[in-house]
């Protein structure tokens, strides 16, 4: 088999390097418009990429294509990848990326690219990937923190968990008689049950939205102004970045960052006029099934 493989290191989170190889093509490497990417296992994506101009005063635009194989955030991505005559030669490779925490505040990128046609075609990449990581690297170090949060907001890039709704922003109710709740939820909103953890909690979805309904003990959590507890979930790329943020700006930490065994790294606090969010970062896509979680059928 035709492999070739390259590294380097970013100076940004992991989160946001998996953020880089799924949503984020125009932010390093692809004209911004031409950037079509869903970050689903098995979905395609696809964008342009601009050549210098040469000295004829032209400049070539070479598409770029693939689909989703893995995605396991934010440690690994792997995608078929199928460019023209000087790239893969209309061939579908394969390209697997490992992310991992430097632990001294960046990311070491591990890249290997495989299933090539062609002896030139191989030894193309391996002369073009290291010179890419470094433009990576050099784009990457001056993106800022709310130009990421605009690619969020456009693209989504909320990665696949079962565990999960795919729904961006959660709330979750509280009530005594949870059963009795969703039952009127069903009835009255036409919400539809998706998950269930029996005598915790019940996952609903409405279109595209979803909730949670939560048991509650009054005798154990009091009201909170008279009102039972409601937390709203919101799906972030790094729960640290974003808790710290949140601290720094007037938040009360009610919970730190705890990676749970459902695939989210979660934290939660307490805004400045008394709210409470929950911040989660999907980690790993796991079946509810592992941690008694009971799918709808």
């Amino acid at each position: 088999m035709r492999v070739c493989a390259s590294e380097g290191r970013l100076p940004i989170p992991p989160a946001l390097v998996f953020d880089a190889w799924t949503i984020g093509w125009e932010l390093w490497c692809a004209e911004p418009a031409s950037v079509r990417a869903t970050p689903r296992v098995g979905a395609p994506f696809c964008f342009d990429v601009i050549a210098p101009v040469d000295a004829d005063g032209h400049a070539a635009r070479h598409p770029h294509y693939g689909r989703f194989l893995e995605l396991s955030p934010p440690s690994l991505v792997a995608f078929t990848w199928v460019t023209g005559p000087e790239g893969t030669g209309g061939a579908e490779t394969t390209v697997r990326i490992t992310i991992t925490d430097d632990n001294s505040g960046g990311t070491h990128c591990a890249l290997v690219h495989s299933g090539f046609a062609t002896d030139e075609a191989c030894e193309r990449h391996a002369a073009a990937w290291p010179q890419i990581l470094r433009r990576q690297t050099e784009r990457l170090a001056r993106v800022t923190a709310a130009e990421w949060a605009q690619l969020h907001a456009r693209l989504g890039g909320i990665p696949d968990n079962r565990s999960l709704p795919e729904a961006a922003f959660i709330p979750t109710r509280s009530y005594p008689d949870m059963d009795a709740a969703v039952r009127w939820l069903v009835h009255v909103l036409g919400c539809r049950e998706r998950l269930r953890v029996p005598g915790h909690r019940v996952q609903l979805t409405l279109g595209n939205g979803a909730m949670v309904v939560a048991a509650w003990d009054p005798a154990s959590a009091p009201a909170n102004s008279g009102r039972p507890p409601a937390t709203l979930l919101v799906r972030v790329a790094d729960t640290d970045a974003a808790w710290a943020r949140a601290l720094a700006g007037g938040a009360e930490g009610v919970s730190g960052p705890t990676t749970y065994p459902y695939g989210e790294r979660q934290a939660t606090v307490r805004d400045p006029a008394g709210h409470a969010w929950t911040l989660s970062q999907t980690v790993r896509d796991v079946d509810p099934v592992e941690w008694g979680g009971e799918p709808a059928p």
